[in-house]
């Protein structure tokens, strides 16, 4: 059985892609402590929401001297959606996974879907968000980590469901 990644662990090399396909290490962007936020996939509605929420406050994770990146599966054109509508920040690809693997993002499972929890999140994110295809599993669990430049876990927030994010002040004030 797998070790469950936690706090302090120090994850190993990982392949990710560019919207444009290309492979990017993700030991070379972390030239700083960097805040990834892990979506479920770039077209989920709450998912949307918080990188644009996210984004909203990019000038305050700098000024905390934290980059942000985030990371879906393998849908290039919505990540590139997201990008043409605001969100400042880079967006990876993660088609095999290696990243959700390597924090323990598992899939929750599909009764959580008819929770209201999940409805809540899901009616919330209406307002600045529209659903984009499903291209990944839709029982993805989101996540968001912070890691250090030597690519050690500071924080871990693993979701338990669609849009399960931990607010935006909760991260801010874990980067400084």
């Amino acid at each position: 059985m797998a070790v469950q990644a936690e706090v302090g662990d120090r994850l190993e090399s990982i392949t990710l892609k560019t919207a444009d396909g290309e492979p990017v290490e993700l030991d070379s962007l972390l030239t700083r402590p960097t805040v990834v936020v892990l979506v479920r996939y770039f077209g989920c509605m709450p998912c949307q929401a918080y990188l644009k929420e996210i984004s909203a406050h990019l000038n305050e994770f700098t000024a905390a001297g934290a980059a942000v990146i985030g990371v879906g599966g393998a849908a290039d054109y919505q990540a590139r959606h997201l990008t043409e509508s605001g969100v400042n920040f880079p967006l990876l690809l993660d088609p095999s996974h290696s990243l959700y693997n390597a924090l323990d993002l598992k899939r929750f499972p599909w009764w959580r879907l008819l929770t209201p929890e999940t409805w809540w999140r899901y009616l919330k994110a209406a307002r600045t968000a529209r659903q984009g295809r499903i291209t990944a599993h839709p029982l993805q669990s989101p996540g968001l980590a912070i890691l250090a430049t030597d690519g050690t876990i500071k924080y871990l927030h693993r979701g338990h469901t669609l849009g399960h994010y931990p607010p935006v002040e909760e991260v801010l004030n874990a980067t400084r």
